[in-house]
């Protein structure tokens, strides 16, 4: 008696119900799927109601967050919201969706396979970060300015720290840079003023801050500073004792060569018009009294190519990184479900 091909008669009955349930008739199976899936009319109505922009896998990007990262893109390059044209503001707007969304998936396919950053680095990152600020205060008034807690401030930093080493886990197979790379570059962009050394100068400074409290004490203790120095005691000397720029008060006031462009306009405007040796008079600015003496100085000039190699290296490395970056991300975006509420972004 020949067998029955049973097998072959079961695959039939499940795939005659897979059809059914699917195409036919709102089975159990069709309901479980869509269960999964968010219905566009329903998710267009909750995301005009809960002032959402767009939803990355089921993730939601509010009209808040948007808010914030437009104002620190602003607030970061000096730029006042109000001064910026609809257009721009328009752009802008649309530029920071994108980087929101960018940064939620990378998140997300990093939290994924379970990557965190050892503590150690996660903290040496946020110290680090935390140093750029002149004092306490002034990195107290920066978090809350950005609607943040103090602790909220150091889970996001550790949280961009842990997403950042496993993005360059993920990429750093693919980028590296040779010396004949290097030396191509360094030919190619010659006289085209990239990486043109600009007029440094080399100073020390007292700094007293007017942050927590702007009254005559203050400019008492710096025109104090500029009396001990006249009167012949050292610079740097003052300084250790005197200053409370805690970064460069050990180092008697030492702020190492700096550019136009490392510090603000409203110091270097002052000190790039002071004389080697001098030590000028005392100013002001938005976060104190500044007394700046000029130890040296150095006049612009096309660099050369040892004093620029380690430079060129890591510029062409950053560029790899980018393209992998961008690279990462268009294949997450194809398996992405992002939706955009174009009607909340205005």
């Amino acid at each position: 008696m020949k067998k029955l091909p049973w097998r072959s008669a079961f695959y039939l009955v499940v795939l005659l119900y897979l059809f059914i349930d699917l195409k036919c008739c709102n089975g159990p199976l069709k309901r479980k799927i869509a269960e999964t899936r968010p219905s566009s009319a329903i998710t267009i109505e909750k995301a005009r109601a809960r002032n959402w922009v767009a939803l990355v896998n089921q993730e939601p990007v509010t009209k808040n967050q948007l808010q914030l990262s437009v104002a620190r893109h602003l607030y970061q390059r000096g730029i006042d919201p109000e001064s910026v044209p609809d257009i721009t503001l328009k752009r802008i707007r649309r530029a920071s969706l994108r980087g929101l969304i960018d940064d939620i998936l990378i998140r997300q396919y990093a939290s994924g396979v379970k990557h965190e950053a050892p503590e150690a680095e996660r903290q040496a990152f946020i110290a680090a970060w935390e140093k750029q600020f002149q004092s306490p205060a002034d990195l107290k008034d920066r978090t809350e300015l950005q609607g943040l807690t103090e602790e909220e401030r150091q889970q996001l930093l550790g949280d961009i720290w842990s997403v950042k080493s496993w993005l360059e886990k993920r990429i750093s197979p693919g980028v590296g840079v040779t010396d004949e790379e290097v030396n191509a570059w360094f030919d190619n962009n010659k006289g085209k003023g990239k990486f043109d050394e600009p007029e440094k100068v080399r100073a020390r400074q007292i700094f007293i801050s007017t942050v927590e409290e702007d009254t005559e004490i203050q400019e008492g203790l710096i025109r104090a500073a500029k009396e001990r120095i006249d009167n012949g005691e050292a610079f740097a000397d003052v300084a250790r004792a005197l200053s409370q720029d805690e970064r460069t008060k050990d180092r008697g006031g030492d702020l190492n060569w700096f550019s136009t462009k490392r510090l603000p306009a409203e110091f270097t405007d002052i000190v790039f018009q002071q004389k080697v040796g001098e030590a000028g008079e005392p100013f002001k600015t938005k976060i104190g009294w500044h007394l700046v003496e000029v130890t040296d100085q150095q006049a612009a000039r096309p660099p050369k190519f040892e004093e620029v190699t380690d430079e060129i290296r890591t510029h062409i490395l950053n560029q790899q990184k980018v393209d992998k970056v961008n690279e990462l991300l268009g294949k997450l975006r194809k398996v992405a479900h992002i939706m955009v509420f174009t009607e909340n972004l205005d």
